[in-house]
């Protein structure tokens, strides 16, 4: 279970899942290109099936960059044509005002038969600002992978219309507890470890995963699966 984000716990766990599912399955080999990849919270998932990764981000990226080797847009990648056996790249496509041409740049960086590892989100609160451009739905997501030419396995929900009350539910205490500790100068207070945050957001959240797993309730989450959090999107380019 992931707490680094106590507001979104749950989706980071279940697209955590997802990912280590995949790789487990498929034991894909060879580079991964980390695109968007922050403070790199996957490596430790993707670290023992990659002889190499790359983790490549902005250059402004608001956080530590001691985890980031190329500085750069993703939608303009300085690494050669079909140098990248797999592209992991997680809640980025949403802050791209031009999506084309990020699937353009995936596609011309994947070898041949490689695949885009891509997380979206759906029924989110708007969190980046002036960056925070589009919501897709699956058939938008459909769309635009296959007008640029590239394939899909599957497009699967993160989450269900449950995940997406619960975390829109907890967002406004979780955002005015994380402003009080801002205005006091006590940033270490926002975590999940905070009491009033691990009864507000960690136990329900705790709760939700604990019951998503459970055969008796797995087929009445998933009649419920057209409001999910977000979309995880197995892509891959024509060999």
């Amino acid at each position: 279970m992931r707490l680094d984000n106590p507001g979104a716990i749950v989706e980071n766990s279940l697209r955590s899942r997802l990912l280590r599912n995949y790789l487990e399955e498929k034991r894909p080999t060879g580079t991964l290109l980390d695109l968007g990849c922050g403070t790199r919270p996957y490596r430790s998932i993707y670290a023992p099936f990659f002889e190499k990764s790359i983790g490549a981000d902005l250059p402004d990226a608001p956080f530590p960059q001691h985890g980031i080797d190329i500085l750069c847009s993703a939608t303009s990648v300085p690494l050669p044509d079909n140098s990248i056996d797999f592209i992991l790249c997680t809640e980025v496509l949403h802050d791209l005002p031009e999506p084309d041409l990020f699937f353009n740049e995936a596609k011309r960086l994947l070898k041949p038969g490689g695949v885009l590892f891509l997380t979206s989100p759906f029924v989110v609160p708007i969190v980046d600002g002036t960056f925070d451009h589009y919501r897709y739905t699956e058939h938008g997501l459909r769309y635009r992978i296959l007008k640029s030419g590239l394939d899909i396995d599957a497009i699967e929900p993160v989450g269900d219309v449950f995940a997406s009350a619960l975390t829109l539910f907890i967002k406004p205490p979780l955002k005015a507890i994380n402003a009080v500790c801002k205005l006091l100068r006590w940033p270490g207070a926002y975590s999940s470890f905070n009491p009033l945050i691990f009864i507000i957001a960690v136990v329900p959240q705790t709760l939700y995963l604990i019951l998503q797993k459970l055969p008796v309730l797995q087929r009445l989450y998933k009649r419920f699966n057209y409001g999910p959090l977000g979309y995880v999107s197995i892509i891959r380019k024509p060999s």
